[in-house]
């Protein structure tokens, strides 16, 4: 694996119920490695760690940096830091993190993945960071028993004005070095109400292949943002009831729990 990779995804949203909706697109993601970020800031020309380019990555944009005028923390020294509270016995050996780059200096990130590893390459600590149009931003924070990767959350934290903030979320990433799929279904109750899936494979981001993502995906600056209000209008059409912003918890993460159940 290169200390980053490009990830070309299928990216399918799924609400259950009546009325149903469903949203096809192509994703580019970067899979990088916070531990070898100037490694992965000499990748391609037309990639940056911390300076504007085509496709760049700014840790000020994640994590404790996120909205706050203060020097940058290492989101490497974040995990680790989060991982002593939660699994104190096990050694952070890597983090990476999965996350859509900024094109052309902008970016929008509904969610972004970091899996830290121990010394065997074995998931340790998983933190799905979500963040809503309001600028808002909560973390889920699990990790793994006896080789189970699901976790199970409380929905505490406002995303979509179409979904009450109560129910559950079943989260599970998998990734090995040619493939990476990533799940999230939110249930309101027993019953499923939204599944959302990414998928696809992962190869090594260098010149040819970072515009050839371009291309086959068709990124443009703040397009997730803006296939979230095209989708949001679709919905108001179908007259969904609509759900006032509540404010956003005080803790900026909370644990999730391994799940006993399947996806």
């Amino acid at each position: 694996m290169a200390a980053c990779d490009l990830l070309i995804s299928d990216i399918h949203h799924t609400r259950h119920g009546q009325p149903s909706h469903f949203l096809a697109r192509r994703g580019l993601s970067i899979w990088i490695d916070l531990d070898q970020l100037a490694e992965a800031n000499r990748q391609s020309r037309f990639f940056s760690v911390g300076q504007f380019n085509v496709v760049s990555f700014f840790e000020s944009d994640y994590g404790p940096n996120f909205g706050h005028n203060k020097p940058v923390t290492s989101l490497s020294a974040y995990v680790r830091d989060l991982a002593r509270k939660i699994v104190p016995d096990a050694h952070v050996a890597h983090v990476r993190l999965l996350t859509f780059p900024r094109i052309m200096g902008v970016s929008f990130n509904p969610l972004s993945v970091y899996v830290a590893q121990n010394d065997l390459g074995v998931d340790i600590l998983y933190i799905y960071e979500v963040r809503n149009t309001f600028g808002d931003m909560h973390a889920y924070i699990g990790t793994p028993v006896d080789g189970c990767s699901i976790l199970e959350a409380q929905k505490i934290f406002h995303v979509s004005p179409f979904f009450p903030v109560s129910g559950s979320y079943r989260l599970h990433i998998r990734h090995d070095q040619a493939q990476i799929k990533l799940v999230m279904r939110y249930l309101i109750g027993t019953e499923p109400a939204l599944t959302a899936t990414m998928r696809g494979g992962v190869s090594p981001l260098n010149n040819r292949s970072l515009w050839t993502g371009l291309w086959r995906t068709g990124q443009w600056p703040l397009r997730p943002l803006l296939s979230i209000h095209v989708e949001a209008v679709k919905l108001w059409m179908k007259k969904l009831q609509f759900y006032k912003r509540p404010a956003p918890p005080a803790s900026p993460w909370s644990q999730a729990r391994n799940s006993l159940h399947r996806l």
